[in-house]
């Protein structure tokens, strides 16, 4: 689904998403309906190989649209979009698709959560990340306490969680919030070139090798080895493999001629 404040475009296997929805893209009702029904389109539809998130207008997502929170909220309304959305963020996280978050501006409660869902996260200069939730008296969402502990360590995730404090973009690189600083200008050519080639690559093997990786957290070293074995003796059956290999080795040639 697309509309005015979800857009996709679909292109060389890459599914670029952009939120562009009202006050900082707050999640309320005009975006978060058309996002999740679009990441559930992009997750099913086997063109789009590699995801991009963005965010418009100069931020990735401000999170909830606090007009609609307080007294106004329906808490089993909620527990049941959360639930929806939640199922998203995982299949974001686990599933076969590497998925890229460009973040400019501010990625905010669940606009933070959305960030880090993905497996790899460029930011500009003026990206700024926070968890917002103490302030507000509610708890993490959309897995952010999950994901800000993977990333940045239990210690670093308590403070940040507990304090409410801001992470500008260089101290989020530091810690290892998020992967590589991009000025504003540069990065949604950035962050497509990155998608491009990684579109290029064979599914079969970007799903594996994510999956080997989100189990590393989970398994002891000699699951994971086994886990290697049995992977790698389907993948080397594979005729990209094959052909990989072919081109290795007639660059190799021309380079010595």
């Amino acid at each position: 689904m697309e509309t005015e404040a979800f857009k996709i475009e679909i292109a060389d296997g890459v599914a670029r998403c952009t939120m562009d929805g009202p006050m900082m893209n707050a999640m309320g009702d005009k975006l978060l309906f058309p996002l999740m029904e679009g990441l559930r389109s992009v997750l099913d539809n086997d063109e789009a190989r590699v995801i991009v998130i963005r965010g418009e207008g100069g931020n990735f997502s401000v999170g909830a649209d606090l007009t609609i929170m307080g007294d106004k909220m329906d808490p089993v309304l909620m527990r049941d979009n959360m639930q929806i959305m939640g199922h998203l963020i995982r299949e974001l996280h686990e599933g076969p698709k590497p998925v890229i978050a460009e973040v400019d501006g501010w990625a905010v409660g669940g606009g933070f959560g959305l960030a880090m869902s993905s497996d790899i996260t460029y930011a500009t200069e003026r990206a700024r990340f926070y968890l917002s939730f103490i302030k507000l008296s509610i708890v993490p969402d959309f897995g952010s306490a999950y994901f800000l502990a993977h990333r940045v360590g239990m210690a670093q995730a308590k403070e940040l969680a507990l304090t409410g404090r801001i992470v500008e973009s260089e101290e989020a690189l530091r810690i290892g919030l998020i992967n590589r600083i991009v000025p504003h200008e540069e990065i949604a050519g950035e962050v497509m070139k990155l998608a491009g080639k990684m579109a290029g690559r064979s599914p079969r093997i970007l799903a594996l090798t994510k999956r080997m990786l989100n189990t590393a957290y989970t398994v002891d070293l000699q699951t994971l080895i086994d886990f290697e074995a049995h992977a790698q003796a389907l993948a080397v059956l594979a005729p990209e493999h094959r052909e990989d290999v072919k081109k290795f080795f007639e660059k190799t040639q021309r380079s010595k001629e």
